[in-house]
């Protein structure tokens, strides 16, 4: 129906669904599993059906740790010997728990080793950056390598400081995202740490709408990455460990740094971007199950395979 055309009060529309969904699946029932003191909750999803669940901050940090463990025990239980994980750790909120979850992991694990490697990124003020970033790290027991500006445009082999390059680039591409530029330097950076110090294994903090939104990314352009948890890619294992974890709780478990860091970030210009986060938080939020199979992946039959459902039928 156009939106040009305003109904009248007893006029009747008819409507048809174009695939025929079923539409009970935009407001479904919900089962609740509530907290006494409740910080943050998130939609969880049961076979059918969706939950609500709430934690208080040692509930939900114990979500995240659980999740955070079993993909590291998982990776590490599957070498044939240990490896040195480098850890791409910044100050903002995402790495301020994934240093919470390295540091118990060190303490249950205490033969793993961890190293943090701290850049600038041009983002965001550097001295701010570095000396919020190098806290977490001391905080809880990693060891680490910190890179100015400088020294991180040095190493990618710029002429310039990050933080000039970054203002450079958004002067001449002022509708795109300069952040992920950022965000592709740190990157970059953690990479030719990694090879200078025989490292093969990074960590990074990417959340559950991060890897949704890259994924639905990778669809748009036809360019389909090895998935997380771990992306196995130029010879590297590249290990989400939060992957399966909402931002929203992330955030929750230390509001006082997560909106430090939010006050600390540039404006978003980009629509693309923009809309790919806007589809992650709406899965999410109302597709549960959908947001697990984004991150997990669905196992598909082979060609010559009968699916499972169709075999019952038989």
């Amino acid at each position: 129906m156009s939106l040009t055309h305003r109904p009248g009060v007893a006029e009747r529309l008819t409507a048809h669904s174009l695939r025929n969904p079923d539409f009970t699946h935009l407001s479904p029932t919900f089962d609740l599993h509530p907290s006494a003191q409740p910080v943050a909750e998130i939609i969880s999803s049961a076979v059918d059906r969706r939950c609500t669940v709430q934690f208080d901050r040692a509930g939900g940090f114990d979500y995240v740790y659980a999740s955070f463990a079993s993909i590291l025990d998982q990776y590490l239980g599957a070498l044939a010997e240990p490896t040195a994980l480098q850890v791409a750790l910044s100050g903002g909120g995402d790495g301020r728990i994934l240093g919470e979850c390295i540091g118990r992991y060190m303490m249950e694990h205490p033969t793993v080793a961890f190293h943090a490697v701290i850049t600038a990124n041009g983002v965001e003020d550097e001295t701010e950056h570095l000396r919020s970033a190098t806290a977490v790290a001391a905080r809880f027991g990693i060891p680490y390598t910190s890179y100015t500006e400088a020294q991180s445009a040095e190493l990618l082999g710029f002429a310039t400081d990050l933080g000039s390059a970054f203002e450079r680039y958004r002067r001449e591409f002022p509708d795109d995202e300069a952040e992920v530029v950022g965000t592709y330097w740190v990157q970059e950076v953690n990479r030719l740490a990694a090879g200078a110090a025989d490292r093969t294994t990074i960590v990074y903090g990417f959340n559950q709408e991060d890897v949704i939104a890259e994924r639905l990314f990778q669809a748009l352009v036809g360019s389909i990455l090895p998935p997380y948890p771990v992306r196995h890619i130029q010879g590297l294992d590249l290990i989400a460990p939060l992957c399966k974890v909402p931002k929203k709780l992330i955030d929750a478990l230390d509001v006082d740094n997560s909106q430090r860091n939010y006050a600390a970030r540039r404006p978003s210009v980009s629509y693309l971007r923009s809309s790919l986060y806007f589809l992650a938080y709406a899965v999410i939020e109302q597709f549960p199950a959908l947001a697990a199979a984004f991150v997990d992946g669905l196992e598909a039959p082979g060609s010559d395979e009968v699916p499972e459902f169709l075999d019952r039928l038989r």
